[in-house]
């Protein structure tokens, strides 16, 4: 009888820790962004089945975690280095993009999405799998100025 109440209670610890563990993991699954840290999001879009023709539009967001308000730019950039199975962006891809607002100014704490659309025209003459970068960087004339990026993988369907 003492060796099943001694099993009883081993069972009932496992079940408590197992179930304190669960509750701890649902609650770091919440990854916040910081707001103290400039940050700009989503690191990855992708985009599949884009056909000539065709257009989409994906937001990029953009946080100021200075103490001071900041002027950025918003732009196409030319990836150092492409995802495995992906090449770079053909020359034209450039004129392909708008982005709704260049060089937005963000309050300290302000986060704001802005729009970029890809414009893939009739006549593109695409690689299936190509990617570019959406560079972000603060514009304040400081010779030293860090850049982020939201990678762009966009997978063409021919017509």
């Amino acid at each position: 009888m003492a060796d099943r109440a001694g099993l009883l209670k081993v069972i009932l610890c496992l079940l408590l820790a197992t179930i304190t563990l669960m509750i701890a993991a649902c609650g770091a699954q919440e990854t916040a962004q910081p707001a103290d840290n400039t940050w700009v999001g989503p690191a990855k879009v992708q985009i599949t089945n884009l056909r000539p023709g065709n257009s989409v539009g994906q937001k990029i967001t953009i946080h100021n975690g200075g103490k001071t308000g900041a002027n950025f730019l918003v732009y196409y950039r030319t990836p150092d280095y492409v995802q495995k199975g992906y090449v770079m962006a053909p020359a034209e891809a450039p004129n392909w993009l708008k982005i709704e607002d260049e060089n937005p100014i963000l309050a300290p704490g302000e986060t704001r999405d802005i729009q970029v659309i890809l414009d893939l025209p009739d006549n593109a003459q695409t690689p299936e799998r190509w990617e570019f970068w959406i560079g972000v960087r603060e514009n304040s004339g400081s010779s030293l100025v860090a850049e982020l990026a939201s990678r762009w993988l966009i997978t063409v369907k021919d017509n």
